[in-house]
């Protein structure tokens, strides 16, 4: 049996104490976009985030970079200007 059948993050994480980003290809397969948000629903954290990436799949990362480059600056100079302290 593989780690993530044994370990189901869902079932073990369902709080945390820090700014969390779900970001996901539209066309992800390995993470269903239904999957992802229903654990990102039930997620406590103080600031929570739900990106879809509407031309990837699995790393938009790589397939839509500029893109993800942008979301992730705009994203980080959030946290350094404190944006989200709670």
């Amino acid at each position: 049996m593989n780690e993530e059948a044994q370990h189901n993050i869902p079932d073990i994480v369902n709080q945390v104490d820090l700014p969390v980003y779900f970001v996901i290809g539209k066309f992800d397969y390995m993470t269903s976009v239904n999957a992802a948000k229903n654990y990102y629903d039930s997620l406590e954290a103080p600031v929570k985030e739900f990106i879809i990436f509407e031309e990837s799949a699995h790393y938009p990362q790589f397939e839509e970079k500029e893109k993800f480059t942008v979301w992730l600056n705009k994203t980080f100079n959030e946290l350094l200007n404190g944006a989200f302290e709670s």
